[in-house]
């Protein structure tokens, strides 16, 4: 027996070895360590009490900014700074306190979860009996006890469960959202071990795949040993394994041994996933910031560089004030002095980066992000769920979108399945208010069956047997709702069925009302009913659906004949091409088969093709004993599985084939319509047969009549460049709408060798619609769009695991709240319940999140060059001396209190336009696209506005100054300290105000929001300038009372008043001009004639700029 010490060797770093009750067999050759593994403690948490503040101050000084003030903040400590290093250190500790207040609030709620979590009570076998132990205290190789309703604490290998079967029912609605019960099953080795005295006994060594996040890939195999050298080799895969977070159903107990504990089980490394994507709005704003700081270093360079040009000047020489103990003949400059003046216009000038922005934005994106949560519009009318923001770092993208990336099923329609049709060696049939009829291929006239044909009972016997459907049966007088007419005809049967798939579900369900009724399963045996005859059959093997094999199988025997079939389902392409056609008959079949298939595709149905083989028992000893040889095998297990089943699914007889209607949900064809006019090009993605994809294409809108559709299916490596060129040079025709339709396999060849012409092929087309995708090829097909040259903003919605890749490829994920699972949801930045959801999502919530941002992150620096360009103007008036205009408060509040309130209720209020409005005239959306808020013309746009404040004014101030205008009473002198106080007072007013003129929406918030900025700032005045404390002084002597005088001036006050005005004159008219321009503004004035006759107050002049348009104004003004 080779030495499990070597086998451990060999095996390191890729997978896992652990012994049942944590004790090795005594068989092994060599003895060995228990291993040690993960504890299983959850700690979603962070921080500690100890490292919290290392740890968070470490993390927050990573951002760019924050370091980028720390080193200001130190500059000013370590020279002698023309201002107070307060100045710089308040705003960077208010930020920084804010930001970690927010997040030790968060990280406390965390540790609360993970304490309720990890102290909570578990049973484990423990010296031959179950004990009780904290859930944290639970190891790798434990013995598990779990009772029904209680939910799995850690990923662990199901060994027994009270079902005699050794099977349990479970939910998995904590992982990935889906509420329909799962069944897992135990080894059958182990099924006889259903009490703690048999499993206390029990040594086995289990050796299983490394800890991943995959919730649906789980490969192991099991040594068992039973009091002999050698032991039994057991299989394992994801059916035996029960995950943390499941909860048990059904069954009164189960047992099991842990596997993954803590932060290795698949719970936790799902909740580790974080996206990493990032705003258009944030890259902009990052190249604002880069482009203020070389103007910033710019800045400093010229004034260092200017001073020293003047310093030997006669204007120097003869200011003895400059350098009062040298001879001003031999003045010199030395290194230090021009390193003390660089960091002191630093100082200085650094404020015109906006200390504020960071987190002024991450409040507004993570309160923000609620209203779309909060949107009773976005509330499913049937299952009552809101829609959900799994993050808030891209709200403003979704306003963004220029490409839509759609699956169908599901995400287009409703997912809810029901029989139409169904091809039976070559005869078709049709369901008929419930019962299936035959139907005459010529004249298309249907007639009852007397009785089931024979090939029409092995097909529905196949369809019977053929899949994973659980079975449970429903109590009378429940008063429980039925969805369909399919369930109200089994619920007079009493039997329910519970499938992972709706194609499952409908196939069955139909089976049972055509009189071929599955009644369930006991030990493997499956219970059939035909036309009221008990048939029992064997289930031997499950060959379980995959994306690449596109069909499922299921081995049974027939309890009557001793006959082993293996029944196979799938995609048509996958099946037809494991059928015999060895003779005529079987090629005439297949053909007439496939125009079947064709014309259920014609009328929008899903397909699937039924095939079965007969297999001897030497055939099938042979594949099962092939079969779990390569499920024993962890590396290339898939690879080695495929090999067989590909053997096993080989010369299959086929049946016939069946056909599924999948309804379109309401409002699907509006909204995408909705989404063409707004400019967003939608293309969907889907697994389904061309001919399906096209019909629904067309059903639903997304193809037009009007439309040239160029098709590029079926192609080889040979004949793709000239197809493809066909349809280039059909495409660049200018008087055609195209659209595309593209295959899966052609899609590879394609994007292997013809990549860059045939995305200019997709660019031209209006519409695109890819078959028969892979979940792969859906993420390859968002990726070609998303880089290439123009590098549009993707979107990608979907509802299922396998649009899972698709969605997080996109630029943004959107997931439906479908039928199949949350996964998709779980992993999508937004979620909400219904497609059509999507127009006000986008065309509302994406307009005014994009519009708000895009105005709170150009007003903050525009505020900011308000703000800091005076203090340039000056230093070039002072010869560069370095002497601040503004008083410390001002420098420490202006980013703080004086500014950033509005600002903030602005960007969680304003809606630039109604919401009726944007959802009536979806062109509106494209007045945002590409960036346009964001755009270097804008940016100049505001910095250009900003210089004129700042020339008004500061240089009208400087006039009013000037020969003593102000007139202040007593003889005073104005001086440095009351013109700063009266500049910064100007400011302020005027940066606020300026907001006021770009708001759309006036809110009471938003109002109050302003004028409590402009109180503060005046009580803020009222005590830094004028309050004296006993024995100490004022708060700044050379600024006291500074502020009181400039009321004692009437000129002084007038003056500043205009000067405000004048200011925010151009802002003003640019708002007249571009109001101008809309049509709607025809319709304000008519509103302006109503209320003449009335009194203009404040309360009708909000009512009338919030005032929505009705429809019939629309209507008019388009």
């Amino acid at each position: 027996m080779p030495s499990l010490r070597r086998r451990n060797k060999d095996k390191a770093n890729a997978s896992r070895l652990l012994f049942v009750n944590r004790i090795p067999p005594e068989e092994l050759a060599d003895p060995v360590a228990v291993p040690k593994y993960m504890s299983n403690n959850i700690k979603t948490s962070k921080y500690t009490f100890i490292n919290f503040i290392p740890k968070n101050l470490f993390e927050q000084f990573r951002r760019i900014a924050n370091f980028y003030f720390l080193c200001v903040a130190i500059i000013q400590v370590s020279i002698e700074s023309p201002v107070s290093p307060m100045t710089s250190i308040l705003p960077l500790v208010f930020v920084i306190t804010v930001t970690g207040v927010k997040q030790a609030y968060e990280d406390w709620l965390r540790h609360r979860e993970d304490n309720k979590v990890n102290n909570a009570p578990a049973r484990v076998l423990r010296e031959g009996s179950i004990k009780t132990i904290l859930t944290s205290q639970i190891q790798v190789g434990d013995i598990v006890e779990v009772q029904k309703d209680e939910q799995f604490p850690c990923d662990f290998l199901l060994l027994a469960s009270s079902n005699s079967e050794g099977t349990c029912d479970v939910t998995t609605a904590n992982l990935d959202g889906e509420t329909n019960l799962k069944t897992f099953t135990s080894p059958p080795d182990t099924r006889h071990l259903d009490t703690p005295e048999d499993l206390a006994t029990m040594r086995a060594l289990i050796e299983c795949q490394l800890p991943h996040a995959n919730l649906y890939d789980f490969k192991g195999r099991m040594d068992m040993y039973k009091g002999n050298a050698s032991p039994t080799k057991l299989s394992l895969a994801t059916e035996n394994l029960l995950l943390r977070g499941a909860r048990l159903k059904n069954t009164p107990v189960v047992y099991g041994v842990s596997v993954y504990t803590g932060e290795d089980t698949k719970m936790a490394l799902n909740t580790k996933m974080t996206s990493n994507k990032f705003s258009t709005v944030e890259k902009s704003m990052n190249y604002f910031l880069v482009f203020f700081l070389i103007l910033l270093i710019l800045e400093i360079v010229i004034c260092t560089v200017l001073k020293y040009q003047i310093y030997g000047t006669e204007f120097t020489k003869e200011a003895w004030y400059f350098h009062p103990h040298e001879d001003n003949s031999t003045l010199t400059v030395t290194a230090r002095d021009v390193v003390q003046d660089s960091f002191s216009f630093l100082v200085l000038f650094n404020y015109i980066i906006p200390i504020s922005l960071y987190v002024t934005l991450e409040l507004q994106k993570f309160f923000g992000a609620m209203f779309l949560e909060w949107d009773d519009d976005l509330r499913c009318t049937t299952t009552r769920e809101r829609a959900k923001c799994n993050t808030s770092d891209l709200n403003e993208e979704l306003g963004q979108v220029q490409y839509l990336f759609t699956d169908k099923t599901g995400t287009l329609t409703e997912n809810i399945m029901h029989f139409r049709h169904c091809s039976v060696n070559g005869a078709k049939y049709i369901d008929v208010g419930g019962d299936i009829h035959a139907l005459n291929d010529r004249n298309n006239k249907t007639s009852p069956l007397p009785s089931l044909p024979k090939t029409l009972e092995t097909f529905l016997e196949t369809l019977a047997l053929c899949h994973t459907v659980q079975v449970t049966t429903r109590e009378r007088d429940t008063g429980e709702v039925v969805a369909s007419s399919d369930e109200m005809r089994l619920a007079e049967m009493q039997l329910e069925y519970q499938a992972a798939s709706p194609d499952e579900k409908a196939l069955v369900e139909a089976c049972a009302r055509y009189g071929v009724v599955f009644e369930g399963q006991s030990h493997d045996r499956l219970l059939l009913s035909v036309r009221g005859s008990r048939r029992t059959f064997t289930r031997l093997q499950i060959l379980e659906f995959d994306s690449d094999r596109k069909c499922m199988s299921v081995a049974v025997r027939d309890e009557s004949s001793r006959k082993i079939w293996l029944l196979t389902k799938g995609a048509e392409s996958s099946v037809l091409e494991r059928c015999s056609v060895s003779d005529q008959a079987s090629r005439t079949l297949r053909d007439t088969t496939l125009k079947h298939i064709n014309d259920y595709a014609m009328l929008g149905l899903r397909t699937l093709a039924v095939a079965r083989r007969e297999l001897t028992e030497k055939q099938y000893e042979d594949f099962a004993a092939q079969l779990s040889q390569a499920r024993q095998t962890l590396d290339n297990r898939e690879e080695a599985v495929r090999k067989v089943t590909d053997r096993m699914e080989a010369d299959l007889n086929l049946l016939g084939a069946t056909g599924v209607e999948d309804l379109l949900q309401d409002g699907v064809q509006e909204t995408l319509e909705s989404l063409r006019v707004a400019g967003i090009k939608v293309w969907v993605l889907t697994g389904d047969k061309v001919e399906t994809a096209v019909n629904i294409a067309y059903s639903c809108g997304h193809f037009k009549v009007f439309m040239t559709i160029l098709t590029l299916t079926g192609l080889q490596e040979e004949d793709a460049e000239a197809k493809l060129q066909e349809c280039d040079a059909e495409s660049q025709k200018s008087d055609g709408h195209y659209g595309l339709v593209v295959d899966g396999s052609s899609l590879q060849v394609l994007l292997d060798h013809h990549r860059d012409r045939f995305y200019d092929v997709c660019r031209r087309c209006t519409a695109v619609v890819c078959c028969r995708m892979s979940p792969r090829q859906k993420a390859e097909t968002v990726r070609l769009v998303k880089t290439s040259g123009e590098s549009p903003i993707c979107a990608a919605i979907g509802d299922g695991a396998n649009d899972v890749s698709m969605i997080q490829e996109a630029h943004v994920g959107l997931g439906v709240m479908g039928k199949e699972g949350r996964q998709a949801v779980r992993c999508a930045d937004f979620a909400f319940a219904r497609f059509k959801f999507l127009k006000k999502v986008l065309l509302v919530h994406g307009h005014w999140y994009y519009t708000r941002v895009s105005t709170l992150v150009q007003y903050s620096f525009y505020k900011n060059v308000a703000f800091i360009t005076p203090q340039l103007y000056f230093a070039v008036m002072s010869a560069f001396s370095t002497q601040p205009v503004y008083d410390a408060l001002a420098l420490t509040m202006f980013n703080i209190t004086f500014t950033s309130l509005p600002v903030f209720v602005f960007g969680l209020f304003d809606q630039n336009l109604p919401a009726e409005l944007l959802m009536k005239r979806p062109h509106l959306y494209q007045r945002i696209a590409n960036n346009s808020a964001m755009s270097w013309l804008m940016f100049f746009k505001w910095t250009l506005f900003a210089l004129w404040h700042t020339l008004v004014m500061y240089f009208g101030l400087y006039f009013v100054y000037a020969d003593d205008t102000p007139g202040l009473p007593d003889g005073q002198t104005p001086d440095l300290f009351l013109f700063g106080t009266t500049l910064i007072s100007i400011c302020v007013v005027v940066t606020n105000l300026k907001l006021v003129l770009e708001a759309h929406y006036f809110t009471h918030f938003f109002v109050l929001s302003v004028v409590l900025s402009l109180l503060f700032y005046a009580v803020q005045c009222l005590i830094y300038h004028g309050v004296w404390i006993s024995g100490y002084g004022s708060l700044e002597p050379d600024v006291f009372w500074s502020y009181y005088r400039m009321f004692e001036s009437p000129a002084l006050m007038l003056a500043s008043v205009l000067l405000g005005v004048v200011c925010l004159v151009p802002d003003l008219v640019d708002k007249v001009v571009l109001g101008a321009k809309d049509e709607r503004v025809k319709f304000r004035r008519e509103k302006i004639k109503q209320i003449k006759s009335r009194d203009v107050i404040p309360q009708h002049y909000v009512a009338y700029v919030n005032e929505a348009f009705t429809y019939a104004e629309e209507d008019e003004a388009v």
